[in-house]
């Protein structure tokens, strides 16, 4: 892959004047294994067209009883061909198209959040509930729903809101942000099994062992057999660190229908934490073939390594939607294969698309305290690429300090921190890091370039060809080591080993301004000389 050589320069009043500095492109990571990728549909194909025009729920509302009443027979039509759907483009359309005709429908809505959660896309879920919530705040006792369906209705759809925000939280590891959905489920109706249950998941991941304990006890009196206190206990075993005891209730615990993709995915995590593989991928599968709107759901099973093995023989499954969205199974495998795409992106949409769902991905698995080493080298690589350098470096440093005992991620990740550094022009402290990077890894062409920079800021000029050499030794294909070493001749009055130096760096990046003003001022002094 060819590097793009057009950045500015870090430096342009310094003494030595406009040093470029060129980040080299890591290399790509390994293709994935598995399943072929489902071809889906486009994701276009589920916007509005119905014959209406969309409207918000205020302007529906302004709307005179009759024309509400037709926006609302449409709806029951798309509803229905909604029901016949057979992929999930088709369904969420007809759901859209709903939803856009008679926006003052919490159901659609709701089913709606339901599919897109299923799916994967939880902006879009968060979007869904937040319009069913609009929806429900404008119910009173003389609403159409009522008369449709029953005078509770109210109630239950605010229980099913709730619910399903809580749930959305707890897929992400939003521990604290679902508890005030519970307590709004809890308000509308305290004895609900499904609020217990996961009021006693998010009390038990949160290491609240009192009320776990509570709380399964209360699971256990609405009915003895239930598999939900077992879910609990493992939670809080994790909670507390014990990995290998949350494991034991899983060995023999049998999820019952109501929420069996979530238990099983749950419980094939606790088996990846201890590194039972074979474990996790069972119930990792059983996770997905438990997973909701399975007849339409256009899912791919992709297998690849961890996130904390990338050249491991050791592969998991997940699950993907519309080729990008994590559904189920390994999130630490998602996240590798995530990052390995936002490598190989060759445009600026994939890239973005890519590294949005990484630091995605990489803040659930933090949240979920998984692997943080790895998870924040990969989310600081990401940002270190998309010019969010602050907090580049403070995920490299936390990931640095966890990856001490390995020798080529301590190499790399110096070198990558040293190039911030360089770029936030904090020169000194950049050449400490990028002395340690090639002392560990001396092959690595860009940290060699970057000292050389670096070493040209503070001063330090004979140091500063020497590396700047041994970076072209080792990479001749480095335009950023060809010109800082072309620009010092230049300013040392060596005109034609800084011409030599310049025009091969112009040559590996023609598009470049500041090579090609450089190269024709030493041209132009030469002649007159």
């Amino acid at each position: 892959m060819k590097a793009n050589c057009c950045q500015c320069p870090t430096a342009s009043s310094k003494r030595w004047g406009s040093f470029i500095l060129i980040a080299g492109l890591l290399s790509v990571l390994a293709g994935c294994a598995g399943t072929p990728a489902i071809v889906c549909g486009d994701l276009g194909g589920t916007a509005f067209s119905a014959d209406e025009d969309s409207l918000g729920l205020d302007e529906f509302l302004a709307l005179n009883d009759a024309q509400r009443e037709s926006r609302h027979r449409q709806a029951r039509r798309h509803l229905a061909e909604a029901n016949k759907a057979h992929s999930a483009v088709r369904r969420i359309q007809a759901l859209n198209n709903a939803a856009g005709v008679a926006p003052d429908d919490p159901d659609i809505w709701l089913l709606l959040a339901d599919i897109w959660r299923g799916l994967g896309n939880y902006l879009a879920t968060d979007a869904s509930l937040s319009n069913a919530a609009a929806a429900i705040r404008e119910f009173d006792g003389d609403s159409w729903l009522e008369a449709e369906r029953g005078f509770d209705y109210g109630d239950r759809a605010a229980l099913e809101t709730a619910l399903q925000r809580a749930w959305l939280h707890y897929d992400r590891g939003e521990w604290r942000e679902a508890m005030p959905w519970v307590r709004a489920a809890l308000k509308v109706e305290p004895g609900s099994s499904a609020v217990l249950r996961v009021r006693g998941l998010l009390e038990g991941i949160q290491g609240k062992r009192g009320m776990a304990h509570q709380l399964a006890e209360d699971l256990r009196r609405k009915d003895a057999f239930t598999t939900d206190i077992s879910w609990v206990m493992f939670n809080l075993d994790t909670a507390m660190g014990r990995h290998r005891e949350a494991f034991n209730y899983c060995y023999t615990l049998r999820p019952d229908q109501r929420r069996a993709a979530e238990c099983y995915r749950d419980m094939a995590r606790a088996a990846e934490r201890v590194s039972e593989w074979s474990w996790a991928r069972r119930w990792y599968r059983e996770s997905a073939a438990a997973l909701p709107h399975r007849e339409i759901s256009c899912l791919s099973e992709v297998s690849y390594t961890r996130v904390s093995d990338p050249d491991g023989d050791s592969t998991l499954p997940f699950w993907l939607a519309f080729d990008e969205h994590y559904v189920t199974g390994s999130l630490s495998a998602y996240l590798a294969f995530a990052y390995a795409q936002f490598e190989a992106a060759t445009n600026t949409t994939d890239q973005e698309r890519w590294g949005g769902l990484v630091v995605n991905a990489a803040g659930i698995c933090l949240r979920l305290e998984m692997e943080e080493a790895h998870v924040r080298r990969v989310r600081g690589l990401v940002f270190a690429r998309t010019n969010r350098n602050e907090r580049a470096v403070t995920d490299l440093e936390v990931a640095l300090e966890g990856l001490r005992h390995d020798k080529k991620m301590v190499a790399e990740l110096e070198a990558e921190i040293g190039h911030l550094l360089l770029i936030q022009e904090k020169h000194d402290e950049a050449i400490g890091r990028l002395r340690h990077s090639v002392t560990g890894e001396p092959d690595k062409a860009q940290a060699w370039s970057d000292l050389g920079l670096a070493l040209i800021m503070a001063g330090d000029e004979e140091e500063a060809v020497e590396a700047l050499t041994r970076a072209i030794a080792l990479d001749k294909g480095l335009a950023a080591a060809w010109y800082n070493r072309g620009l010092m001749h230049f300013h040392a009055g060596n005109l034609t080993a800084a011409k030599a130096d310049l025009a091969e760096a112009a040559r590996l990046a023609p598009d470049n301004p500041d090579v090609a003003r450089l190269l024709q001022q030493v041209v132009q002094q030469q002649k007159r000389q």
